[in-house]
């Protein structure tokens, strides 16, 4: 009997409903299900240092579920209700499970990621209305305690304040809210599971996701207990065969990839999320010692990003067995070929690559773990999806790619979010009312492999946090000598892309000082509040290259810049190459090198391992 494919896999499944295949129709109903059929188990080990020597502090399903439900009751006694937002600004920690999946049970949940500055946090509250914010204290003297001190003043929606550690603030109010102790609180909660009149229904919003990264004006949005509870039952169903293997999370979860690919859907089938502290890959022993927790808790797969992989593969040899060890799963952003090449000889393991984005409820397409997929397709959409590529003509599918013809991928199905929370968001998102666009561009071959070849929108992914090109380009643009300005993102070995910028500035009299790029990089580092958006590098042109309707065309800077990354690392380690970029409609972004010495290629490939460009030598 011949091997199904990956469609035919694909069509048996959908033979039955997933209303009827999957049981679990909220978010509430995972933990119900997880305290019964894995009761004793360990459902989360935290590790707070990542020492190897230290020992994890840890949570059965019964008692997660347990806590879930004091926390749901606390929300309660402070009056949430299904529509009323319970913002999470916290590290990964215990207490961040408990205060997401508990707000979802009783009214939205809004992780916020802590990393932002002060004004945009302060953004994301108000467009959401949060009306409960927990966090960790309001010492002033941390980073986070002085941004919520900033902030209670900012939120006229804020009632309450729950603090993890109430050690600088006595319990009581804080000018305008009142200020509780969070562990102390739900300790005098229930924990009974909620009646069921007060558990949410499929179709209750669950969570309020911001997307845009750290930059820009924060879009919210809208994820349904419809939306998470389907996608958690499809991703753990392409792991089922591995057991219950433990799986060790460094993402952030604030997140959809840390908080529902990584953490829920291994909740649903008994495994034990392993917190790899509060700063997850941020904190140098997460990765120093990764291995060690690898084989130490017997991890089959783990979650993982190019960036990371990058750097996992810079760690030392040692004598730890990793026989355990099967397969990453990448995400995040596109993943160089090479990097996933080296990463399966070097640790004798799989790399599958998956797609997806908030708005999908972190699952687009993913490839399954055994297929035979090669390069760096991200594989098949997933099941009871539908995933095209087709053209547009006015956001209107003028028609349907053929098979490896380019297009722009549209989706849509049961992991499609419910839209944006401010409705002019919604604007050109969605195509005849159905289709979600991506906003990606890729190609679906014969088997219904789906390879992304670039993106139509221009947003810039620097380590897997989104920068919108426009905040930088209204930075240059509101500097008086500068005419013309284009942010695009620079390919880079280390964070996948960095902003750049190409400007065209005035002419001055030859007897006065011309505009300088390091003046108007000093400019970019006053006026762009946020630091992971201010351009690494700014080239002053005589004009900006344009289509033959006078729009800009970013190819031809996207070629410049990629030939720049390349020639500058080559030339800080003394390679002499020939560098042309080029975009091919089929495979992306390719950067053609030639090189003056045929001796230096392994030198080459290993500095180039982590571009996120298609890369190829060129002989003679």
């Amino acid at each position: 009997m011949s091997k199904q494919t990956e469609l035919e896999l694909l069509a048996d499944l959908e033979k039955i409903s997933y209303q009827e295949r999957y049981h679990c129709k909220t978010t509430y109903d995972v933990f119900c299900h997880a305290a019964d059929e894995y009761s004793a188990d360990i459902a989360i080990a935290e590790h707070v240092t990542a020492s190897r020597d230290e020992t994890a502090k840890q949570l059965t399903f019964a008692d997660l579920a347990k806590k879930i439900n004091q926390t749901a009751n606390l929300y309660q006694s402070l009056r949430i209700e299904r529509n009323d937002v319970v913002s999470i600004l916290l590290p990964n920690l215990t207490e961040t499970h408990l205060c997401i999946w508990a707000s979802q049970a009783v009214g939205i949940a809004n992780p916020i990621n802590y990393l932002l500055q002060v004004e945009h946090i302060v953004e994301i509250l108000n467009e959401v209305k949060a009306k409960v914010l927990v966090t960790v204290s309001l010492d002033d003297a941390t980073e986070l305690g002085n941004k919520v001190q900033q902030i209670i003043e900012r939120v006229p929606s804020l009632e309450h304040l729950l603090l993890l550690d109430d050690s600088h603030a006595a319990e009581g109010s804080h000018k305008k809210v009142s200020v509780t102790d969070f562990n102390k609180a739900i300790a005098t909660q229930s924990d009974a599971r909620l009646a069921q009149s007060l558990q949410p229904n499929g179709d209750d919003i669950a969570m309020y996701f911001h997307t845009g990264g750290t930059t820009g004006r924060p879009k919210i949005a809208k994820l349904s207990h419809d939306n998470i509870s389907f996608v958690v039952q499809v991703y753990a169903g392409f792991n089922t065969y591995h057991g219950k293997s433990p799986v060790l999370n460094a993402l952030p979860l604030f997140h959809v990839f840390g908080v529902i690919a990584a953490s829920l859907s291994m909740f649903i089938v008994g495994r034990t999320v392993v917190i790899m502290t509060p700063e997850g890959f941020r904190n140098p022993n997460t990765v120093k010692n990764w291995w060690y927790f690898v084989s130490k808790y017997q991890v089959c797969w783990f979650p993982t990003v190019p960036t990371i992989m990058s750097v996992l593969l810079q760690q030392p040899d040692e004598e730890i067995d990793l026989s355990c060890f099967e397969y990453a799963a990448c995400g995040s952003a596109p993943l160089p070929l090479e990097l996933k090449l080296s990463f399966q000889r070097r640790f004798n393991c799989s790399v599958t690559n998956g797609y997806g984005m908030t708005e999908s409820s972190c699952l687009i397409a993913r490839v399954l773990p055994g297929s035979d997929i090669k390069g760096v397709a991200v594989g098949n959409g997933i099941p009871y999806s539908r995933v095209i590529a087709a053209q547009l003509n006015d956001n209107k599918i003028s028609r349907v790619c053929d098979i490896n013809e380019p297009g722009i991928i549209l989706v849509k199905g049961p992991n499609i979010f419910q839209g944006y929370l401010n409705a002019s968001d919604n604007e050109g998102a969605w195509v005849e009312e159905q289709w979600f666009n991506t906003g990606d561009l890729g190609v679906i071959n014969a088997l219904g492999h789906i390879q992304l070849t670039g993106r139509a929108k221009d947003l810039i992914i620097r380590g897997g946090h989104n920068i919108d090109p426009q905040i930088i380009e209204d930075a240059l643009m509101s500097h008086a000598e500068v005419i013309q300005a284009v942010a695009i993102g620079q390919p880079d070995v280390h964070s996948g892309e960095i902003p750049v910028a190409y400007v065209v500035v005035k002419n001055k009299p030859q007897d006065t000082q011309q505009t300088t790029a390091s003046e108007l990089l000093a400019f970019c580092q006053e006026h762009i509040s946020e630091r992971a958006a201010i351009p690494k590098r700014i080239e002053i042109l005589e004009s900006i290259p344009v289509t033959a309707v006078g729009k800009v065309f970013k190819p031809l800077l996207r070629n410049k810049a990629t030939e720049f990354s390349v020639n500058d690392l080559f030339k800080k380690h003394d390679i002499s190459a020939h560098i042309k970029s080029e975009f091919d409609p089929e495979k992306g972004q390719v950067v053609h090198i030639q090189l003056s010495n045929s001796q230096d290629q392994d030198k080459a490939a290993t500095l180039l391992i982590a571009f996120p460009v298609l890369v190829k030598y060129i002989n003679g």
